[in-house]
């Protein structure tokens, strides 16, 4: 980002990657040891609500092998989002990561999500467009994961609404029936130019009765390095302090019925962002490296709490899946609104000197349940699933006020109220859906999909204040809505460990009643539609020379219309739709284990996304790219594992990640081009059946990547611009206990 000799060596370590970047089925690629020989297993994914092997699967999945992200200390997508081929982030903060699959995204404004995400059986997230759905989504530690798997394309006939761009599915280490068990983790890590990290994580494994229940126990509690000062002299104010657990219980209730359940907790706080204030042109940074000027606390906190209960049973034919889940995300950041709204009302109250502080607050109480039955029938060529599907969300939306203060002395200015805002709303959905696969021949099976919901919605907006006027502005509105989507696939096997198919699906965003500004300062409509989405997608997959060898490669495209665009007048901000988009791409996913011990894995993703009609309201013109999506992205990576006797094994491992050149924005609001950066990460260890000592090394080659960038100012191309940048250089280690 910010000087040539940084760059240069990043441009260095981007040409060294492309020379060998393939792609990654993460998934598909984990090793096992058999006769001295490595092969991959056919790893079982369950991203659609069923388990299949990974190479059984008519569409692009990729799944993340969480043990190794846990050996090289990878605790955050932003550590792994390389990996995975057609995935992209934004974030600013810990706890507000927008994730992006597939190039379907409006940038860092963008209200609701367009990808889903689900932990197990359990709808994580709003869908609701005011619950800040898009930025604050579930980054779970994954000591206590089996993998992450990503479903990319949409995904509206399995999830239903917001499965768009596609699915992240965190699948969880299930309680063990078998034996008692557990595990005890301490570590630390040091950032370049920065603090100090430190990690402990406990887990506890008991089976009981007649080894037909299991309680399985985690907690972990991490500080994430802070890397950011403020011109103050206060240090690392990023740093973030992370902290959970989980309780999950199975019970084999007899061969034919199975209940799971779990409550999961995450909590994210912090006492400021990730931004470092830049020139809006250059780029360069204003008060130095990794620094930014603030005149006031910008504390920050995103919690999630989760309970499911999952029931897993046999009905005559019927296999019945019955999901019910409760979550509550409260989310709460303050900002440092002097470089805009300090400006501006300064100039209004002839204060130069104004400060303003503020906070905004949301949470979304939702309760979800699902109830699917599966079976077959004819001679078992027809596999059939039909199920229905009830959501209802409650959301709270708001900014207390203004605190009013000098930016010289800090002393408190007494102001009229300058504004405050509430938004409650309420989203509730029914659906009933069906899914069908018939085999035609033993190599040759179609398989097609629908799903119909409706959506009622209701939505009171309260704001008053000086902005506002002298009188309130009240709505009390509501809105109901009918969606269809659809899935047609088929897919041809010539032999058993090769797989051609062509898919095409749709997906969509709920429309609602919009947050209207003061009457007269914007012809803002009261009611917002749905955006949709069909992709196109061909794709082959393959396990070659005898397991060694793990290949999948896709082809893409994806037609985007009646985009639902945030947009602002007055500083209020609301939602319109206007425009339409195309993502074209293609992604190669490589696994190969040449030797005993030796893995080698690679990841490319090519993503094409741009406008392909104006979008005034968003500042689009037609030909524009879509913010933030890197046109290029690719991984590649290496393990060896040896044995070192009397039980004992070492192990070492590396990866080079590379992420393309971004745009900021469309081109009318003050567009940048975000630079490519290229992270190097190496790690080792030693370990027997009982301890591990694992040593890594995260960003070795110390790049500044961005992966945020806006004007902290009332207007698009005003200075300064906050930068979010990674974690420099991260040198650490962990030691394990298990038994």
């Amino acid at each position: 980002m910010y000087h040539a000799p940084r760059f240069a060596r990043t441009a260095t370590a981007t040409a060294a990657s492309l020379l060998c970047a393939f792609a990654s089925l993460s998934a598909q690629a984990e090793a096992q040891q058999a006769n001295t020989e490595e092969r991959i297993e056919k790893v079982i994914v369950t991203a659609q609500k069923r388990e299949q092997a990974a190479l059984d699967v008519p569409a692009s999945v990729t799944s993340v092998n969480t043990e190794q992200l846990t050996r090289d200390g990878k605790v955050r997508l932003e550590d792994y989002v390389a990996q995975v081929p057609g995935m992209s982030l934004s974030s600013f903060r810990q706890g507000f990561t927008q994730v992006a699959l597939r190039g379907i995204t409006t940038g860092v404004n963008q209200s609701a999500s367009t990808t889903a995400f689900y932990i197990d059986e359990a709808p994580i997230g709003s869908v609701n467009a005011y619950a800040a759905g898009s930025a604050v989504t579930p980054d779970i530690d994954p000591a206590d994961l089996q993998r992450v798997e990503v479903l990319k394309g949409p995904q509206g006939t399995l999830y239903g609404a917001g499965a768009m761009g596609g699915l992240v599915r965190y699948v969880t280490s299930a309680p063990d029936y078998r034996k008692l068990r557990g595990s005890i983790t301490l570590g630390g890590n040091s950032v370049t130019d920065g603090g100090n990290g430190k990690t402990a994580r406990a887990s506890l494994n008991v089976p009981f009765g007649d080894q037909n229940m299991a309680l399985r126990v985690s907690a972990f509690s991490r500080t994430d390095a802070g890397y950011i000062d403020r011109t103050s002299g206060r240090e690392d104010v990023n740093e973030a302090k992370v902290k959970g657990g989980r309780i999950a219980f199975n019970w084999m209730i007899n061969p034919d019925w199975k209940l799971s359940a779990f409550a999961l907790t995450q909590k994210v706080e912090s006492q400021g962002n990730g931004l470092v204030d830049v020139d809006p042109v250059t780029l360069a940074p204003l008060y130095g490296e990794l620094k930014q000027r603030r005149f006031t606390e910008e504390l920050s906190s995103a919690e999630l709490d989760v309970v499911n209960l999952t029931l897993n049973g046999r009905l005559g034919n019927f296999d019945l899946v019955s999901s019910t889940t409760v979550q509550d995300v409260d989310a709460s950041q303050g900002l440092d609104g002097s470089f805009g709204y300090g400006v501006a009302l300064g100039a209004a109250f002839r204060i130069p000197d104004l400060g303003i502080g503020y906070a905004q607050g949301t949470s979304t109480h939702r309760v979800s349940q699902e109830l699917r039955l599966r079976s077959k029938a004819l001679d078992d060529k027809l596999d059939y699933e039909a199920g229905v599907y009830y959501t209802k969300e409650d959301n709270t939306n708001r900014i207390p006020g203004f605190s009013t203060f000098s930016t010289t002395t800090g002393a408190a200015y007494l102001l009229p109220s300058i504004v405050k805002a509430s938004i409650d709303t309420s989203y509730k959905e029914y659906s009933v859906f069906a899914n069908a696969t018939y085999a035609l021949t033993p190599q040759v099976d179609l398989m097609a999909g629908i799903r119909h919901g409706k959506d009622d919605q209701v939505y009171a907006q309260d704001y008053s204040g000086l902005l506002v006027g002298p009188a309130p502005v009240l709505i009390n509105a509501g809105s109901t809505e009918r969606k269809t989507t659809y899935l047609a696939s088929a897919r041809y096997k010539p032999s058993e460990n090769d797989a051609l198919y062509a898919r095409v699906a749709t997906g969509f965003r709920p429309g609602g009643p919009n947050a209207v500004p003061p009457t007269g300062l914007t012809n803002a409509p009261f009611t917002f539609a749905p955006d949709t989405l069909t992709s196109y997608e061909l794709g082959y997959k393959s396990m070659m020379d005898g397991g060694r060898v793990s290949l999948e490669a896709a082809l893409f495209a994806t037609k985007w219309k009646d985009i639902q665009i945030q947009t602002s007048a007055a500083g209020f901000n609301f939602i319109v739709n206007g425009g339409a988009a195309t993502s074209r791409g293609a992604e190669l996913a490589l696994s190969y284990f040449p030797l005993a011990g030796l893995s080698l894995r690679g990841a490319l993703g090519y993503t094409d996304a741009t406008l392909s009609e104006d979008a005034p309201a968003a500042g689009g013109l037609d030909g524009d790219r879509l913010p933030f999506v890197p046109k290029l992205t690719a991984s590649i990576g290496a393990n060896y594992r040896w044995s070192v006797g009397s039980g004992w094994a070492a192990y070492a491992g590396g990866t080079v990640n590379h992420t393309g050149e971004r745009r900021s924005d469309f081109s009318e609001r003050a567009v940048r081009d975000v630079p490519a950066y290229t992270t190097l990460n190496l790690s080792g260890g030693i370990e027997n059946a009982n301890w591990r000592l694992a040593v890594y090394a995260k960003n070795l080659n110390n790049s500044d990547g961005i992966t945020f960038l806006k004007s902290q100012s009332l207007t698009p191309a005003g200075s300064p611009f906050g930068a979010g940048v990674i974690a420099p250089r991260t040198i650490g280690a962990d030691l394990s206990y298990r038994f």
